[in-house]
């Protein structure tokens, strides 16, 4: 991981100090978890925020083994 110095405005610090409180984060992985999701955002501007973050999430259950396989005969 890469550190780099930048300068931000009070109001986002308030923003992103008040999202970490909330998801019980540390400021540092609330800045990159939001800056992640912005970055998304801008490549995908067909998605929402929220979509983002549900995909996210999605993948995140996926890489940790906590998805089955549909099984669509019990449907």
């Amino acid at each position: 991981m890469l550190r780099k110095t930048i300068l931000l405005s009070e109001d986002i610090v308030k923003r992103v100090g008040l999202i970490s409180k909330k998801e019980d984060r540390d400021f540092s992985s609330s800045l990159r978890y939001a800056l992640r999701i912005g970055l998304l955002a801008i490549e995908n501007p067909e998605l929402t925020a929220e979509e983002i973050k549900d995909i996210l999430e999605a993948k995140a259950e996926l890489d940790a083994g906590m998805v089955e396989e549909l099984d669509i005969e019990s449907l």
